[in-house]
């Protein structure tokens, strides 16, 4: 029986091409968007879940309240990890990480490292990191010695043996005393080389105060806990154990807690984090995109079916007049929506194996997709069933219940109810079309607004120049500025800790002496800048001064603020912090004026508090502006002046706006993720639109037929076979609006920054809508219109 019905199947396939190539065509453009959606789903749910002991490793993380000012960081103190290994037996293990990118040499090879951490010699036994070569209980348990991943040993060795090689790491010598695997793409810690802690804790290494101080967060802290064991119960004891280790003062609070290691990728948005995030709520996003994709692809085939119930009535009766029970025509429906499903499973299995690598270079993934695995066969099977029961089952119950003498007689007609469903289901598809082409809207001009928005600051045509860690050009930098401002098409030359976009500017500790006689501590992010920054980059003041050369205190003591900072520290105007003396570090401060906010972070956060102090010795970053004319070949002679005065230190260099709109990248990859498969969506919901379109003008073959003869024109009938269609797409656009309306108000909602959501973003989308929809039906309209009427009434 089941042979005879595939048979059948088989039959029914060829004989309607068109049918077939429709409801084929638009299940394989879904199934291969979908299973794409689904590996990239699965790739993001996935980060750090190669641990094996990751149910048991959590992040320390630090709340930190000083005065008015709070903090939620992802980093905390030196002192954390042996505290509490310390207190709480609980603690199996901890492991710290310190941000440590160098300048790195051997031999003629020399590279700039961003993916380098210091780490302590536990990170072995809390994370899976694959010793290839070395011993891992000691490979990082004395002073300068470094565990580096397969690609850097060839990096820097190719195929001779690393282990015991010396690397310079910023001119100092590092012993490789272990080779571990490639970290996995799906973690949130990527790092090249790990350095042993126990370097950064000798008093030369510039980061030995931190390991007795409680108040900079400059480690990310990991702790391994036992089996089963409530992390909610180490939690409840973390504000005792800040009291007793003095990290609370009168001013500052902390409130720890705990992290879990496959939660940080997805739901960690804390300030600092030690490598690459995503988002949930996009996951959530491109998880409803793929299931209505696979329903918008089954209702086309279920419209379809009910479209051409009146052919196929008479097929049914024939069959039941010959005995075939009902139960077997249901069967053998169902067998011809699985066979479709099946064939156009493989095809677009065979499609996203070959869109793969330019899918992985699009999305910025690196995602396998071997579907021999049992979860991805399992996964399949499971597409499958659903899709096949979804598209064949409505056609199924409804095409095999009817009257077989009826069928015979020709008087099946199409009943309200039926016709009913066909509508609502293409209102259901236009909605989703309709809500995806606003949304669209939305991100993109969202993403246009954060990138043309105004910074306060001049951003084009300024190039910044890396020379972090290299204690030659920080002790030349006066004579490699003066040179390069010799270049002809150079304009102005700063030097400072930081510019605008980049890595957020770490928060240090003041005591700012009010004149009321109250002292106030924070915790301020700061730009250490030269005296020529804030004029390159067009910074007013708004009150007191900026800083000058032509005042030798502004070398030693001398800090400006924003007006955010003004704010924040509880000052009532401008002039009543002129003058405030401020306790930090390495000497007092003291406050000589106030400047314009500026956005030195991204537009998804609001002005935060900045100072900006002269402190030459921490610069690490020039700022080149150029002229506008003949930029190439500026830059090919900062590129010849670098290698002639810096020969050890390639030049490393990026576009300030360039480097600002990095910021945005996730933001950018998730609109080109959502265009590409609103795109899908609407396309699928084409082919639908076709398809109910062709079966609408068969019907109505003989009614276009008497309409010509009598006179009507092209436009007319076109316009009468169209109406039906569009005002099916005008209710979607009224159902969809609102929907829009209320998921892209809580989208932009994490932004500080954000556009209006106008009504022209929604006539827009509207319009789109109905264009798309006529488009599609057009073709055939016309087509129709203009066929001969003689043959459409031979018949009659």
């Amino acid at each position: 029986m089941i042979a005879n019905h595939l048979k059948f199947a088989f039959r029914n396939l060829v004989r309607t091409k068109t049918f077939s190539a429709i409801n084929i065509g638009g299940l394989v453009v879904s199934l291969t968007a979908f299973i794409l959606m689904a590996l990239y789903i699965q790739n993001e749910l996935s980060y750090d879940k190669f641990n094996t002991r990751a149910a048991n490793i959590y992040r320390v993380v630090d709340d930190k309240q000083t005065n008015a000012l709070m903090q939620h960081g992802a980093g905390s103190a030196g002192p954390m990890a042996p505290a509490l290994l310390a207190d709480f037996p609980q603690v199996k293990q901890a492991v710290r990480f310190i941000n440590a990118e160098s300048l790195v040499k051997y031999e003629d090879k020399l590279f700039e490292e961003r993916n380098v951490f210091f780490a302590d010699a536990s990170v072995f036994n809390v994370f899976d990191l694959g010793m290839v070569n070395g011993d891992s209980q000691t490979a990082l348990s004395t002073p300068m010695s470094v565990v580096i991943t397969q690609k850097t040993a060839t990096k820097y060795f190719g195929n001779t043996d690393a282990l015991g090689k010396t690397l310079l790491l910023d001119g100092k010598g590092m012993r490789v005393t272990g080779v571990i695997k490639d970290v996995p793409a799906n973690s949130h810690i990527s790092f090249d080389i790990l350095i042993s802690m126990a370097t950064a804790q000798q008093k030369d290494s510039g980061y030995d105060w931190l390991f007795s101080n409680w108040y900079s967060n400059n480690f990310w802290t990991y702790i391994l806990l036992p089996d089963n064991y409530d992390a909610n119960q180490l939690e409840a004891r973390f504000d005792a154990f800040a009291n007793r280790h003095k990290a609370n003062t009168a001013t500052t609070k902390h409130h720890y807690s705990l992290e879990k290691l496959t939660d940080i990728y997805l739901h960690s948005d804390r300030e600092g984090q030690i490598g690459k995030t995503g988002s949930i709520s996009s996951l959530y996003v491109f998880s409803a995109i793929a299931v209505f994709i696979l329903l918008i692809a089954c209702i086309n085939f279920i419209n379809l079916s009910t479209a051409r119930a009146a052919e196929r009535a008479k097929e049914v009766a024939v069959k039941k007049v010959n005995g075939v029970t009902r139960n077997q025509l249901v069967a053998q429906f169902f067998i011809e929506s699985f066979l479709m499903t099946g064939l156009a499973l493989v095809i677009a299995v065979f499609i996203s194996l070959m869109l793969l690598p330019a899918f992985n270079q699009f999305a910025g993934k690196n995602i396998v997709f071997n579907f021999f695995t049992p979860v991805h066969l399992l996964a399949l099977a499971g597409i499958w069933v659903v899709v096949g029961l979804l598209s064949g089952s409505y056609p199924a119950f409804i095409l095999s219940g009817f009257n077989p003498i009826t069928a015979l007689k020709g008087n099946i007609k199409t009943s309200a109810r039926s016709i009913f469903i066909r509508k609502g289901l293409v209102v259901f598809q236009f909605s989703i079309s309709v809500i995806l082409i606003i949304s669209s809207i939305v991100v993109y001009t969202q993403l246009q607004y954060m990138q043309k928005h105004d910074l306060g600051f001049k951003p084009a045509q300024t190039m910044v120049i890396n020379f972090e860690g290299d204690n030659t050009v920080k002790q030349q930098y006066r004579l490699i500025k003066s040179e390069l401002m010799r270049l002809k098409g150079v304009k102005s030359v700063s030097a400072s800790s930081n510019v605008p976009g980049a890595t957020e500017p770490g928060g240090w500790s003041m005591d700012f002496a009010k004149r009321t006689g109250d002292t106030i501590h924070a915790e301020l992010p700061i730009f250490l800048t030269d005296f020529t920054f804030m004029k390159q980059y067009n910074i007013p003041m708004v009150a007191g001064r900026g800083l000058s050369e032509q005042f030798a205190a502004d070398t030693l003591e001398s800090m400006i603020i924003n007006e955010t900072a003004l704010r924040k520290l509880g000052f009532t105007n401008a002039n009543e912090a002129i003058g405030v003396k401020v306790g930090m570090y390495p000497t007092d401060g003291r406050i000589i004026g106030v400047y314009k906010d500026f956005h030195f972070q991204s537009l998804q956060k609001p002005i935060e508090p900045l100072a900006i102090r002269v402190l030459p010795g921490n610069f690490r970053l020039f700022s080149v502006e150029m002229n506008t004319a003949n930029v190439r070949q500026t830059v090919a002679d900062i590129e010849k002046l670098w290698k002639d005065m810096v020969p050890q230190r390639p030049l490393e260099y990026s576009f300030l706006n360039e480097r600002f709109n990095q910021q945005y990248n996730a933001e950018i990859k998730f609109g080109q993720l959502f265009a590409l498969f609103t795109t899908l969506a609407i396309t699928i919901a084409c082919f639908g639109l076709f398809g109910l379109a062709l079966f609408s003008v068969k019907q109505r073959t003989k009614e276009i037929g008497v309409r010509k003869v009598v006179g009507a024109s092209v436009t007319q009938i076109a316009a009468l076979i169209s109406k039906d269609f569009v005002a099916l797409v005008l209710v979607a656009i009224l159902i969809a609006s609102p929907i829009a309306l209320f998921a892209m108000s809580k989208w932009i909602q994490s932004f500080a920054y954000r556009i209006e959501l106008s009504w022209w973003i929604f006539v827009s989308g509207g319009a789109i809508a109905v264009v798309i929809a006529i488009s599609t039906i057009s073709y055939q309209a016309i087509k129709a219109a203009m066929a001969n009427p003689v043959k459409s009434l031979r018949s009659e």
